[in-house]
């Protein structure tokens, strides 16, 4: 990961000029109050990158705030489904209101104790707290893939349910109950945890995540969700494991698709599989047909549920 560096403002009043007429010429992108960026730098970051770099120019310009929501989400590397905002979110423990400017938004913190992380030099809610205020924030997708980060990360279910009822009463809190509930750790992408919340919202059966299935060769491998009583196997496609070298060990796209076909191969010769869907992510988000290819596998779902219902 490449971060742009936090060009400040220079403090001369011609410095300052010369920097303006490059960010006109091109030279420099204004990335908050007083802070610029290399367009160079820019152009290749990527937008968890950019966001960074904007939030160390907004912490630098206010060290008394904590770094939070999906702020911390991007410090921690925690999933999120994109894009990622492109205002930063900082808590500050004097104010009682929202305050929102063009490149921040600032949440109240005052009277609240707000547990924090030390994430690349900069304060940030810790991974507790930024699981509940991506919980009381954010849609249910979003909420309960950072969750399920955090359990997977080693926070307690029972911790974090302790944590939102000490933060009550807020508008949010059934709901976020609801996906706190869900959040098992055993999701490992954010496409996983939408997949999860899906097949509940739609009323499919709860299923067995990562279920591991051999055949006479041996080890078939782990599957996202395994629905035994209709034989369904549902396998979350991603792409990125055919597009990312880093989750390719080596080999190619191709041999990757090679190497998925020959598994569910197996898979679908299993007695017991009686078939393998695999949506991808434009089948779960809102709108999407998830609902649909499980009610033509055999899944029961909601009557006359045929299309995502919102997060």
């Amino acid at each position: 990961m490449t971060v742009p560096n936090v060009v400040r403002e220079h403090p001369d009043p011609a410095a300052a000029r010369r920097q303006r007429r490059m960010v006109e010429r091109g030279a420099l992108v204004v990335i908050g109050y007083g802070a610029f960026a290399v367009q160079a730098e820019w152009d290749v970051a990527t937008e968890w990158e950019r966001h960074i770099a904007r939030t160390r120019a907004a912490h630098e310009r206010a060290p008394e705030t904590v770094v939070s929501h999906a702020s911390a989400v991007v410090l921690h590397r925690l999933p999120w489904i994109l894009p990622v905002p492109d205002r930063v979110t900082l808590t500050d423990p004097r104010r009682t209101t929202t305050q929102r400017t063009r490149h921040v938004d600032k949440v109240p913190g005052a009277g609240r104790r707000v547990r924090t992380a030390v994430v690349d030099g900069l304060v940030v809610t810790d991974v507790p707290e930024t699981a509940i205020d991506v919980l009381l924030r954010y849609d249910r997708g979003r909420a309960l893939a950072v969750a399920d980060a955090a359990v997977r990360r080693g926070v307690e279910q029972s911790d974090l349910q302790e944590m939102l009822t000490r933060r009550l009463p807020v508008r949010a809190h059934r709901r976020a109950r609801q996906v706190l509930g869900l959040a098992s750790g055993l999701s490992e992408s954010a496409g996983e945890s939408v997949t999860h919340l899906v097949m509940h919202d739609v009323g499919c059966p709860p299923p067995v995540q990562q279920q591991v299935f051999n055949d006479a060769s041996g080890l078939i491998g782990r599957v996202d969700f395994w629905l035994p009583d209709q034989g369904l196997v549902v396998e979350f496609d991603g792409l990125a494991k055919y597009r990312d070298p880093d989750l390719r060990d080596g080999r190619s796209a191709d041999e990757v698709v090679i190497a998925e076909k020959l598994r569910e191969d197996r898979l679908r010769a299993l007695p017991e599989v009686r078939g393998v869907i695999r949506p991808v992510w434009r089948d779960v988000v809102p709108g999407g047909r998830f609902p649909a290819m499980l009610a033509d596998a055999g899944v029961p779902v909601r009557r006359g549920l045929r299309v995502t219902p919102e997060w």
